[in-house]
């Protein structure tokens, strides 16, 4: 058989014609084959070289040889031959692991049979064998990557965490640094913008500074800073917005934009359907509970900064 042309088969007997006739055979069969008639030149052979098959007389010289299997066998398949086969005799060689047992004479065909058999079995277990070795190599490997996996998963939700920290200290920072800047801004250019419209040299331009007190209270008062606020309103509903929120009343808004009250009250209802805002809920309240302290801070900055001409853009 071609699948076998690369086994090797030793042969130990007690008689050299017989080892001789038994190794031609097996050669004829396309397999490796070498025979031995002396127990230590047989096991150094087999020490030095891997073989597939051992063929063992039971008695050699008048000496049982089955204590011998267990030391050349490795993965081999041993297969016992003996002239008297009995029951004890075969219990004790499968026992001490012989794959068959033979009686001598032996026949070529049943001897043919057994050899493919115990190769067909030999492969079957290596294959086996192999099977096992890569799964378990598989399952190592699977097991470091699964380790890899849950040590980069650590570091990762720790870096999460760190990153979550430093963007909420950013963010603290940025609102930190927006509530300075409102109010210095406040504190710096409101009351120039007051005493420069109470000079009357400029009294032309009341309108003019009006409009920049204004723009100067939506930057700093919080509204703008309100995404939701910021995006709904439009520029008209946002200065009513920010009087609003300064305890201006329709009237003083009226008056602030030179607008009619009734432009007002529509600006009023605009607003409260934008933000949804119900009826029960004060409109001051709610823009000033929108802008936070910050805003309430920057409102109590700008109120103690124009104390006096103009003031009445915050009433």
């Amino acid at each position: 058989m071609e699948a076998f042309s690369k086994h090797k088969v030793a042969l130990l007997g007690d008689d050299r014609c017989v080892v001789e006739s038994i190794i031609e055979r097996i050669q004829g069969w396309g397999l490796e084959a070498k025979g031995f008639t002396h127990t230590e030149s047989a096991v150094q052979f087999l020490v030095r070289n891997k073989c597939d098959i051992v063929l063992l007389d039971i008695f050699i010289s008048g000496i049982c040889c089955l204590p011998f299997i267990p030391s050349v066998m490795g993965d081999a398949k041993i297969m016992v031959m003996t002239e008297v086969a009995n029951k004890d005799t075969a219990i004790r060689a499968l026992k001490l692991g012989a794959f068959d047992l033979l009686e001598k004479p032996l026949r070529n065909d049943l001897l043919r049979h057994s050899v493919f058999r115990a190769l067909t079995a030999l492969e079957s277990e290596r294959e086996s064998k192999k099977l096992a070795d890569d799964l378990k190599f598989s399952r190592l490997r699977l097991l470091a990557q699964q380790q890899r996996l849950e040590s980069l998963n650590a570091q990762l939700v720790e870096t999460n965490k760190a990153v979550a920290v430093f963007a909420q200290n950013m963010q603290r920072e940025r609102e930190e640094i927006e509530k300075r800047a409102a109010l210095r801004l406040r504190s710096i250019i409101l009351p120039v913008v007051a005493k420069l419209k109470s000079s009357e040299a400029l009294q032309e331009f009341e309108s003019q500074f009006d409009m920049l007190t204004l723009q100067v209270e939506d930057l700093t008062s919080g509204l703008a800073g309100d995404s939701k606020v910021a995006m709904v309103l439009s520029s008209a509903e946002m200065r009513v917005a920010s009087l609003i929120k300064n305890g201006a009343t329709t009237e003083k808004v009226a008056a602030h934009l030179h607008i009619s009250e009734n432009t007002v009250r529509t600006h009023r209802k605009n607003i409260r359907r934008k933000l949804k805002i119900g009826a029960q809920y004060s409109l001051r309240n709610f823009l000033n509970s929108r802008t936070g302290q910050a805003g309430q801070v920057a409102i109590g900055e700008n109120r103690a900064a124009t104390n006096g001409p103009g003031a009445h853009l915050n009433q």
